[in-house]
């Protein structure tokens, strides 16, 4: 071949990669790119990326480098970081529970009867005398569901009982708020604020009762919660907490109500009643500071609304080590949970920069620390957004994707709850993969509050958490049994590692699908919302009110 051929044959191949690149943009994402990320992450070098740790340490730095080799800015001003502080209860006291009813005491004990905290208030007592409790059934005011448990009751200066969970819990049926489903009105957190708002001292809620009380009480020891954050730290009443249901059933008897209580509360003309009782008691926290640690933040500038975000999430940490015994492994790597999510994002920021043109919005790339420990890198941000959670379109979560072939069914977490779903799908489509639908109902086993989106769903930002998970494109059923047998045998394990023939191929098929998917909205000039019968639709709308020449979807 002649020199002017090869000119000419090389600059026709130039032609075909750049519009190559135009169609298909997500082949940006390779599978070798996934693979050295987790490799890297996941290594015994990085010791289990627990935060406050050498571990976060470098990975932190890691992140922050492949950012800058990727020209994505600092997204805390000249900086990739957000730091934050973690503190924990050290110590808490808390006498017993003294009920009085018509003039005879009775004392229940603490962790065995019931659980109270001071809304981590620390290092103040909180002394409660003689105080009148009322049982308010599930605690909910909720006008989309015509639900309202505080008509006609003052709750000012008592103590409120409530119910575990919303109505649709005890009754299966799904145009009850969810049915099974979790929602926001069934939280604790929800009920608490609540009850606030009615000037309430303090609420405690009936054991779950498909939970058994010592399971129960076994996950309240020492919580975490991120310093000086109020919304976080503390709900403003004085205490909360939980009571067994034997301890309930003998305040129920004990006012002299002879009806179930649950029953009673799940009646359409509920109306709130008096415990015939008066509580005491004393309790006092103490805390330390337990950790500092950070977030990594980067932004790549939109071409036309750079003042409008995309937000990519993904939590960089894991849970560290362990003390090793003769000769086990001693490292929790995390190569799916979650270094597969935190490779997905960074590769989304690469094929973003490697576009043609600049998506019009902003992407903001965000790595959350304490994931693990109770999403408090998520919630620090969401509490202390650096970019305005009002002008932020969507959130797109990664968590955990499967080192299988590539799965052509796509669980959405969100999927039926938010006015993304149609251009999620048409990213799916783009892919030849397909969203499953999920009838209105969300996954099993509180999935949908468990991972890092969740922060921003509670201020109202609609989400995205694609993952793949059945109908594997070759066909070989035995990658979805690959998928639980992860789950069952190396979640949360030591096991959880890279290794010699690991398979990213459905990592960087579910990160080709987010990155498809937050171009679609950045270039689409739309505000997508909650569903109308969502109870985050009203937050939403509160949010967006402050913004102006809004296209929403019709």
């Amino acid at each position: 071949m002649n020199k002017p051929q090869l000119l000419l044959s090389i600059c026709i191949l130039l032609l075909c990669a750049c519009k190559q690149e135009d169609i298909n943009p997500e082949l940006a994402i390779t599978n070798d790119a996934i693979s050295k990320h987790i490799e890297t992450l996941a290594s015994d070098e990085f010791l289990g990326r627990k935060p406050g740790t050498k571990g976060e340490e470098k990975t932190t730095n890691y992140l922050k480098n492949q950012l800058e080799l990727l020209n994505i800015k600092p997204g805390n001003g000249d900086s990739y970081f957000q730091d934050f502080t973690i503190q924990k209860v050290a110590h808490l006291e808390c006498s017993s529970l003294e009920i009085t009813t018509n003039d005879i005491k009775k004392e229940y004990q603490f962790k065995n009867d019931f659980y109270a905290s001071t809304s981590f208030k620390l290092d103040k007592t909180v002394s409660i005398e003689n105080t009148d409790m009322v049982f308010a059934g599930f605690g909910i005011t909720a006008s989309n569901n015509d639900w309202d448990d505080y008509k006609d009751i003052d709750v000012k200066g008592k103590i409120v009982v409530v119910l575990y969970s919303d109505p649709g819990f005890y009754t299966n049926d799904p145009s009850l708020f969810r049915g099974k489903q979790p929602t926001y009105y069934g939280s604790f957190k929800y009920k608490k604020r609540e009850a606030l708002k009615r000037g309430a001292v303090g609420l405690l809620m009936i054991q779950d009762p498909s939970t058994d009380w010592n399971t129960l009480n076994d996950q309240k020891d020492a919580p975490l919660f991120v310093k000086d954050q109020e919304a976080l730290a503390s709900d403003g009443l004085q205490f909360s907490g939980h009571i067994s249901i034997p301890l309930m059933n003998t305040l129920w008897s004990n006012s002299g109500y002879d009806f179930d209580y649950t029953k009673n509360a799940l009646e359409k003309g509920f109306s709130a009643l008096p415990l015939k009782s008066k509580a005491s008691l004393a309790l006092k926290s103490t805390g330390e500071d337990f950790i500092k640690t950070k977030n990594v933040v980067g932004i790549l500038k939109g071409s036309k609304q750079p003042e409008e975000y995309i937000l990519y999430s993904a939590h960089w940490d894991h849970i560290g080590t362990r003390d090793a015994h003769l000769g086990q492994d001693s490292i929790f790597n995390g190569a799916i949970d979650n270094a597969s999510g935190t490779a997905m994002q960074l590769e989304v920021a690469k094929a973003f920069t490697q576009l043609k043109n600049q998506p019009e919005r902003s992407i903001i790339f965000l790595f959350t620390s304490a994931e693990e420990m109770g999403l408090l890198g998520a919630e620090y941000y969401a509490n202390h957004p650096i970019y305005p959670l009002n002008k932020t379109v969507c959130a797109i979560n990664a968590d955990a994707s499967f080192a299988v072939e590539r799965m052509k069914m796509v669980i959405n977490v969100i999927e039926g709850f938010t006015e993304l779903d149609s251009l999620v799908n048409i990213a799916a489509a783009k892919l030849d993969r397909e969203i499953f639908k999920g009838n209105g109902e969300m996954p099993p086993n509180n999935v949908f509050k468990r991972s890092d989106h969740y922060p921003f769903v509670k201020k109202g930002v609609p989400a995205v958490w694609n993952i793949g998970n059945f109908e594997p494109m070759n066909g070989d059923k035995k990658e979805e049994e690959k998928i639980g047998n992860y789950v069952r045998n190396h979640y949360h394990k030591v096991t959880d590692e890279f290794y010699e023939g690991f398979n990213p191929a459905n990592i960087t098929f579910d990160a080709q699908l987010n990155f498809l998917t937050g171009l679609e909205i950045a270039n689409s000039g739309l505000w997508p919302n909650w569903n109308p019968n969502s109870e985050y639709r009203a937050i939403r709308n509160e949010s967006l009110s402050k913004n102006s020449d809004l296209q929403t979807i019709e």
